[in-house]
Order: C-alpha cells, then structure tokens, then sequence
C-alpha cells in the first residue's frame, strides 16, 4: 500500500478531477494533498468516500494498486474472448476450470460470475441451440442476474457483467438495465472504459430488440449506440447500429428493404465482414424483408 496516495492522484487526474472535487465536505485541502503524497494514511471511513467520489470500488482500487491482488481475472477475460472468436472448445474447457479453482481458493464473486459466462459461451457457441438450450442458459447465469439487480451502485465491473450476460434477462429487464445505464451511470462519463462498455451495451440491446421484434426499441438503442460511436469514430459500430434502425423501421412499417440497409451490407462486405453479412440476411427473412 506505499504507492496507495500516488495511484490515487492518477485516477483522480484521469478522470479529469480537481482535488478540490474529492476533498471539499472531507478534509482540508493539505489533508488531502499529503495522502495523495503518500505522506498521510486516511481512515477507512474516509478512504471509502474518497473511492466513492472517484466513483471506483474497493476492488477496483486494489486490482489497480496491486495486479497481483487479482493475478488473472482480465488475462482470463481476454482468453474468453479469443476462445469465442475462434471458438476454441479447449480453451473453453480450460477457463472453466480456471475460474472454478480461482473462485474456490479466493472466494471472489468475479471468478464465479466469469465460470458462468464462460459455460454459457460454450453452450452458446454450439452449431444448433435448442430452445431448451436457452431455458438452462437463463437458469445457469440467474446468480449473476440477482447480483446486478439487487446491488445498489454500478462500476465498470457491473457494467461489463451487463454486457456478458444481457441474455439471461427477460427482454423487459435487459431493456429497464439499458435504459439504467444511460440515467442513473454517467457519473462515469468520462472514463475512456466506460465510454466503450456503454456504447457496447446499447449496441447489443439493439440487437436483442430486433432479435425479439421489439422495433420501437430496436430504434431506440440504436439511436444511443449511433450517438456513443460518433464521439470515437467507431465505423463498425456505427455501421451495425444505423443498419439495425434501418431494418426495424421497415420491418415496423411493414415495407420493403430500403437502399440505406443495402448500402450498409455492401460496406460491411467491402470490409470483408461475411459472417455478419449472412447473419442479417436471417435476420431480414425473419422479419419478412426481401
């Protein structure tokens, strides 16, 4: 914990934080100024308001001051990335068994929630899902959907298990999350992480919308995830977003595909994004779209 005031000074910076943000209604300025020093330890008490004026938790805090407090659990994020990507069955099977002995010798929620996800990606990656397949998923992943409605405030953290775990709720719930995020979070809004997590969320609400044939909805998000991909210039993004509005407002008005969703479907083929490309052709002859 030596370096604890120096970690502090750069989280507040990076945020775009005066000290006077995190000190006023706390202590005196100098009082502030030798633990950011690492000069002065603050009591506990006082050290919790000060992370919950950075808007960090405890953990958060301490994975940052100490990698080594949580030696793995975003190296093993990123290995279930790339095991979805290549969908990677050994690596699936190894990450679940990872986690489990993580979880079992730490007792840390994180490692449980990520041996869930990570079943639930296995199953998901299938070459056919039944919808039996869909009820066990919804059963697996309800311990982390009791976690994120009963906690009272969201980090980074929930809103990443957000994203990972958007399919275990009813479409209502996931919509009510959605909606959640934009109301009641941007205390964040600032935080290059959050940005992209946000924008990821709303991306994918859109397309559970449409999935669902909730269009008004499928509009709604997407119009968000439009605006979150504009202020970091995300083409993809920004692609898939204006070409899941498009395809609900026909598919709400009941008409014919437009020149906008074609033109949208030869950017991503000019990009060379065939998988995605014969994804929304299902989607468009579900919804009726010729």
């Amino acid at each position: 914990m030596n370096n604890y005031g120096t970690m502090l000074k750069k989280i507040r910076q990076e945020k775009g934080l005066s000290q006077k943000d995190v000190y006023e209604g706390l202590m005196t300025r100098q009082t502030y100024y030798l633990i950011e020093t690492n000069t002065s330890m603050p009591s506990f008490d006082k050290f919790l308001i000060i992370l919950e004026k950075l808007f960090l938790s405890v953990e958060e805090f301490l994975e940052l001051l100490d990698p080594t407090s949580f030696p793995t659990e975003n190296h093993l994020y990123q290995q279930l990335s790339h095991a979805v990507f290549k969908k990677d069955e050994k690596m699936f099977d190894l990450l679940i068994e990872k986690s489990q002995q993580l979880y079992t010798a730490t007792n840390n929620k994180k490692y449980f929630h990520l041996n869930l996800i990570t079943q639930a990606m296995t199953c998901l990656n299938k070459e056919q899902i039944k919808p039996e397949d869909m009820a066990i998923l919804k059963q697996l992943l309800f311990p982390i959907k009791q976690y994120l409605i009963g906690i009272d405030k969201w980090y980074l953290y929930e809103l990443r298990l957000l994203n990972n775990s958007l399919y275990c709720f009813e479409l209502s719930e996931a919509i009510a999350l959605g909606i959640l995020v934009g109301k009641k979070i941007d205390r964040l809004s600032n935080m290059e992480d959050y940005q992209d997590i946000k924008l990821r969320i709303y991306l994918n609400l859109s397309c559970l919308c449409l999935n669902n044939q909730d269009y008004e909805n499928t509009m709604y998000f997407s119009i968000l995830a439009k605006e979150n991909a504009k202020k970091d210039y995300r083409l993809f993004e920004t692609i898939i977003a204006n070409l899941n509005y498009e395809i609900a407002q026909v598919a709400n008005q009941e008409k014919q595909i437009n020149d906008k969703i074609t033109k949208y479907l030869t950017i991503l083929d000019g990009l060379d994004y065939q998988e995605t490309i014969y994804e929304y052709q299902k989607t468009l002859s579900k919804n009726h779209i010729h």
